[in-house]
């Protein structure tokens, strides 16, 4: 009797140690259960405020890629712009220099062209005067230069009419192709006087390099009535005629 009164104890016992153990339990799951509730409740919030974060993060980034992307396009424009505006000065100042360099050029050339035509114009009278001199007899050359120094000294020589000899005038020489003869040498001493008020002394020089005609020089004054200057002119005249047929050809 005693041990069934032992039993019953015990398993009375162990049933409220069981009932114990099993409210402690549901106090303890409860309590855990409402702490994990605030745990995901305050997760929840943070991954809110997290996503906001992110949210505002994200649409700042973007303001600040467009705001560089307006600002890239504004600079690549400036600087497409300035680029622009410094290859015109570029392509501006290689124009002018290409054209100052052709100006230049052209007028070397002409330069040169027209040195080359002075030398070749004095060679060609030289030469024209050395072939008459060798080609012609010396009595034809001597006639030639008889009749054009005639005419020299009586209406050639328009020159000194306009001229004021100096007031110091005693001489004047005179290189000739020949020798003048006696009526030549009076007639050219008497229109110097006229022109001089006063005698002057004529020294005749002989040059056959004059080949026709004569050459007076009276100090600094010189009048050439050689037939080699008559070439020289003749040259020149038809010269300044082509410059002029060539300049109506280009209007």
């Amino acid at each position: 009797m005693l041990i069934v009164s032992l039993v019953v104890l015990q398993i009375i016992l162990f049933g409220g140690l069981i009932l114990l153990l099993k409210g402690i339990l549901t106090q303890n799951v409860v309590s855990a259960t409402k702490h994990l509730d605030e745990l995901n409740q305050d997760y929840l919030k943070k991954e809110e405020d997290l996503n906001k974060q992110l949210q505002e993060a994200q649409k700042k980034s973007q303001e600040i890629i467009t705001q560089a992307q307006e600002e890239a396009s504004n600079l690549r424009a400036k600087i497409m712009q300035e680029v622009e505006k410094e290859r015109e000065k570029i392509i501006s100042d290689s124009r002018n220099q290409s054209s100052a360099i052709i100006e230049q050029a052209d007028k070397s050339r002409q330069s040169l062209i027209g040195e080359m035509e002075d030398r070749i114009n004095k060679d060609a009278v030289n030469k024209a005067c050395e072939l008459i001199q060798n080609a012609l007899p010396a009595e034809f050359r001597q006639d030639v230069h008889r009749r054009w120094v005639d005419e020299l000294i009586e209406d050639g020589f328009t020159q000194l009419e306009r001229l004021k000899l100096p007031a110091d005038t005693k001489e004047a020489k005179v290189s000739s192709a020949f020798s003048l003869n006696e009526l030549q040498q009076k007639a050219l001493a008497k229109k110097l006087k006229d022109l001089a008020g006063r005698d002057v002394l004529v020294k005749e020089e002989v040059d056959p390099k004059v080949v026709a005609g004569i050459i007076i020089s009276i100090g600094s004054l010189v009048l050439d009535g050689s037939l080699k200057n008559k070439i020289k002119q003749a040259t020149k005249l038809t010269k300044q005629a082509d410059e002029s047929q060539e300049n109506c050809l280009r209007q």
